[in-house]
This record gives structure tokens, C-alpha cells and sequence, in this order.
């Protein structure tokens, strides 16, 4: 019998070919533990029952459904680590769906993502609804012009989402900024909340007889372009109530009710001086 020493002990040869033979055993074991434990759910992950193979769009008046479909079937394509496929009803990216999807289409306000079953995906849009016009240029267009303007349409709070057509010029308020938004689409015209005060604020204007079509946001201060030609000039932290009464007590004076078509005259109506109103008018 041949001994052999490790260093650490004498041992035969027959004892290292057993040990080597254990420790090969051992590892086949895990090899085939591995090979099982990767290739058992990867096929069950990739069992059709499994994946999802259509997509349901429910709530879209005006964004197409192949847009959503398109995006969609672009995120759950392909595998995460090259084995497990991203369509699968457990592994499939949902969060990423609603992110890329209120990202790419500015149109829609929520996304609600779920399984109609193991093989429909379900999304159900709401749109934004046009409350406004945000307008790059508010001068009046020519007669041999068929440019918008370069409007776009906003939503009631104040979000820019998507382009207007030519015609919505007349049927919408307009609003503008000084300077103006290089890239409006997905841009906010001021914060929601100052932007939920105006349309209030201009329709009290036009009870008292002032009737603005064109709000200017300039920064430190607005410009309400009326529709006879004239303007009201306010800064932008005012109390926008308290100025509409002011205009209102303004107007009912003994001195202006005094000046024969005051309204109809107005160049310009400047509140940015405290409790003063200066005025201008056309002869």
C-alpha cells in the first residue's frame, strides 16, 4: 500500500482518491442544484399561460391606441439577464409602463395598469381636456398666414400637453409669457394653484365690463390685453379679489362714470402703485 503525505497527516492513496471523488460528488451536486434552480423557473416563466400576449386600452378619446400599444409592447419585449422574459404576468415592468407612458404622451393626466387576466394587460388612460391656449405669438395672423401661432393646448391646471390646431384661437382664453417657453409642450404656465385663480379673476373682470382676451405673464408682473385694444397692468403678487374690487369701485366713481365711453377708451389700466389707479385713454 502507498502512503502519501498532505503535509498535515500520512494518509494512503486510496484515501485522497476517495476524498477527491466526495469533493467531485459535491460538486456535481451543486452544479445540477444550480442548473435546476435556473432552468425549472425559467421555463415556467416562459410557459405561455404565463405571458402576457395582448393589451387591453381602455379611456383614450383623442391619443391613438396603437401610441399606447406601441410603448407598451416595447417594454414588456426581450428578458431580464437574457433568461427571464419582461411579458411575464409576475416579472412585467409596471411601473416603468406608467412612467414612460405619461412621459412620452404629455396628453395623458394618470395611467392605471393591471391583469385582466394572465394574458391581457389592461391600461386605462384619462386624458387632459383643453382649457386653454398657450400661445407663442399673439399677434394677429395675416391673411395669407395658416400658421396657429404656435398655440398650445393647456389644461385647467396650467399644463402644457399637447399642440392646437389653427382654428381653437377664437374658442379659447390666451395666455402668453414674456419670454416665451422655447419647448412648451410638458412646460407649466405658473404653478397650479395661481393658475386656478385666474380663470376666476378673468371672468369677474368681464362682469364689471372689462373683458380681457390675452393674459402676459412678465415675471414680476401680468398684462390683461382687453378686446377693445387696451390693458390692465397688475403685479404678479397681487390679491387678484381685491383688485377686481378695486376696478369695480374704480369704474362706479362719480369721476369715470363722469368721462363719456371710459371702457370703450382704455389704453391702460396700471395697478402695480398701492391703492392708485393710473389710467390712460384714447382721445
Amino acid at each position: 500500500m502507498k502512503i502519501v503525505s498532505s503535509g498535515k497527516g500520512i494518509h494512503s492513496l486510496e484515501f485522497h482518491q476517495k476524498k477527491r471523488r466526495e469533493r467531485n460528488i459535491r460538486i456535481a451536486v451543486v452544479v445540477l442544484f444550480v442548473i435546476v434552480f435556473i432552468a425549472i423557473p425559467t421555463y415556467l416563466l416562459k410557459t405561455k399561460r404565463f405571458l402576457i400576449s395582448s393589451v387591453e386600452v381602455k379611456g383614450n378619446s383623442v391619443t391613438r391606441t396603437e401610441e399606447i400599444e406601441q410603448i407598451v409592447s416595447g417594454k414588456i419585449s426581450g428578458n431580464y439577464l437574457w433568461l427571464f422574459p419582461k411579458s411575464n404576468d409576475v416579472l412585467y415592468p409596471k411601473s416603468t409602463i406608467k412612467n414612460v407612458l405619461l412621459q412620452d404622451i404629455p396628453r395623458l393626466s394618470s395611467v392605471t395598469i393591471s391583469l385582466s387576466n394572465p394574458n391581457l394587460l389592461s391600461i386605462s388612460v384619462v386624458e387632459r381636456q383643453p382649457f386653454a391656449l398657450y400661445c407663442i405669438d399673439i399677434s394677429p395672423p395675416t391673411s395669407d398666414s395658416n400658421n396657429s401661432n404656435g398655440c398650445f393646448f393647456l389644461d385647467k391646471t396650467g399644463y402644457v400637453f399637447s399642440e392646437a390646431p389653427s382654428f381653437s384661437g377664437g374658442v379659447y382664453f390666451v395666455y402668453t409669457s414674456e419670454p416665451v417657453f422655447d419647448a412648451p409642450l410638458r412646460q407649466s404656465f405658473l404653478n397650479p394653484v395661481r393658475f386656478g385663480e385666474l380663470a376666476p379673476f378673468v371672468s369677474s373682470l368681464g362682469n364689471i365690463g372689462l373683458y380681457p382676451k390675452i393674459f402676459v405673464d412678465k415675471g414680476n408682473e401680468y398684462n390683461l390685453e382687453l378686446s377693445n385694444g387696451g390693458k390692465i397692468v397688475i403685479r404678479s403678487d397681487s390679491d387678484l379679489e381685491r383688485i377686481v374690487g378695486d376696478l369695480e369701485a374704480f369704474l362706479n366713481s362719480p369721476k369715470i362714470e363722469a368721462e363719456r365711453d371710459f371702457i370703450k377708451r382704455i389704453v391702460s389700466l396700471d395697478l402695480r402703485f398701492g391703492n392708485q389707479i393710473r389710467w390712460t385713454l384714447k382721445d
